[in-house]
């Protein structure tokens, strides 16, 4: 069904989350404030002088690549058609003027844009006069998505909505001809899960490694374990997104991280932020029912490292990996401090290896992906893949043999009444590795080992195996 009116009218395109599906203004805002948290005050210091002067602020100390932002294709369909018709369409936005410009330039399908000036802002009632003296009442047809678009619509021919509520349809239908272009999906609730990664959530029973080792298995311990647990799960999902809209740019050249929520327009950012912080407040009450100062310490250096991370240290080859091994690391040392466990040195060192092999890792299965030798990944490109791959193999076998002097040790004697059957457990471990690299070796669509791991049914039958000789052992 042709749905273009088939007359010589204008179509006019608003632009944020209509031809695009992301905000200009949130995605300036986040990126000023991204280079220093303190210039947060500066955007509330423009907000109260006017909107218009805010878009212009941000404009001037941010840089929007326009052939990054994630396109609606359905209006982009509708405007080939009206194009193809021999119409004249017009980009009418309240984002700041040479913003509009920039998008207009990359996507090359208009005649004319309208937005935004330093001293004025083209939004509803502003946006409707202007088009009214321009082509006149009801002869243009308007594409938007929004309550604010209600004042456009009452002198458009026809209403182009997209994604809009039912309760906004009805509001409209009653001023003029609408037609709905696309529906809001139904899955938001899934989308914020994807986003908050929960299933990362798995990395935080790291937490429960030292008492376990330590046999102590009591209710109190675990209960408070559990409490921390939760705490921590909600303040990494929190980083989660904070990172993704720090990554914003980035993800969306990435084979994979491309199809984030927020990074393809699919999640509002403002959804994104918020979100982050109510999980950071679910993480600081539960920080306050465990009542553990030192491990509140912890989560406060958890949350400062990642940070520095994102700003400065995943940039640089090595130190990235250094500090990734580290955010794994934390988590046993914060389990230790709730469950008042001494961590053994060889646990320690254990760890050490592990970690730097699973960042190694990391970092391998994202350069894998890439088949130009001169692209690059945070400061790493595919020459890098053999050495990255000596080191992290070199490194998971290291902690296996780490392991094998751990069952021969005098702390070995003290827990377990029959120690040999834990060696039996190393093949297993040694197994685990190389079937690891051989798989993101082999190039899978997955930039996440822990994905990679989660998803593969044989290491649930590993850690079947290695549970029984454990329990052997006991």
């Amino acid at each position: 069904m042709n749905m273009i009116n088939q007359n010589s009218f204008p179509l006019v395109v608003d632009l944020d989350g209509t031809l695009i599906k992301t905000d200009i203004l949130m995605e300036q805002v986040i990126a000023f404030v991204r280079l220093n948290p303190l210039h947060f005050i500066l955007i509330l210091i423009w907000f109260f002088q006017g909107f218009a002067k805010l878009k212009y602020e941000v404009y001037r100390r941010t840089n929007l690549i326009a052939e990054r932002l994630p396109l609606n294709n359905e209006v982009i369909a509708l405007i080939n058609d009206a194009k193809s018709s021999g119409r004249k369409i017009i980009l009418a936005t309240a984002s700041f003027l040479e913003n509009a410009n920039q998008v207009a330039k990359s996507i090359n399908l208009f005649d004319e844009v309208l937005a935004t000036t330093v001293d004025f802002n083209l939004r509803g009632k502003n946006k409707a006069k202007i088009l009214v003296q321009k082509f006149g009442d009801k002869q243009f047809d308007y594409v938007g998505d929004s309550f604010i678009d209600i004042e456009v619509w009452k002198h458009s021919q026809t209403a182009y909505l997209v994604n809009p509520t039912q309760d906004l349809v009805d509001r409209v239908s009653k001023i003029t001809t609408a037609v709905v272009l696309t529906t809001p999906t139904n899955k938001k609730i899934a989308l914020a899960i994807k986003s908050i990664r929960i299933k990362q959530w798995i990395k935080n029973l790291l937490l429960f490694v030292p008492a376990l080792l330590a046999h102590q298995t009591s209710i109190p311990i675990f209960f408070e374990l559990f409490l921390a647990f939760l705490a921590f799960s909600f303040l990494s999902s929190a980083v989660y997104l904070l990172n993704d809209l720090n990554d914003l740019d980035n993800d969306r050249t990435h084979p994979i991280k491309k199809n984030r929520p927020m990074a393809a327009g699919d999640l509002h950012l403002t959804t994104g932020l918020y979100l982050s912080f109510f999980l950071l407040f679910l993480s600081i009450i539960f920080n306050l029912a465990l009542n553990n100062l030192y491990f509140s310490i912890i989560s406060i250096l958890y949350l400062i490292l990642n940070y520095f991370y994102s700003k400065t240290f995943k940039k640089l080859p090595i130190i990235d990996i250094v500090v990734l091994s580290f955010f794994y690391i934390i988590r046993i040392y914060a389990g230790g401090i709730v469950s008042e466990t001494s961590i053994s040195e060889w646990l320690i060192m254990f760890s050490i290896f592990t970690f730097i092999s699973l960042a190694i890792l990391k970092r391998y299965s994202e350069i894998v992906l890439i088949d130009d030798d001169n692209l690059s990944i945070r400061g790493y490109s595919s020459k890098d893949k053999s050495i990255l791959m000596v080191f992290g193999i070199t490194l998971s076998l290291l902690s296996s043999v780490i392991y094998l002097f751990y069952t021969q040790s005098d702390k070995v004697n003290q827990l377990y009444s029959e120690p040999m059957y834990l060696i039996y457990i190393a093949p297993l471990i040694i197994f685990f590795y190389l079937k690891l690299w051989l798989k993101i070796n082999r190039k899978v669509e997955n930039d996440n080992p822990f994905d990679i791991i989660v998803f593969d049914k044989v290491n649930y039958l590993l850690l079947a195996a290695a549970l029984i000789f454990l329990y052997l052992a006991i």
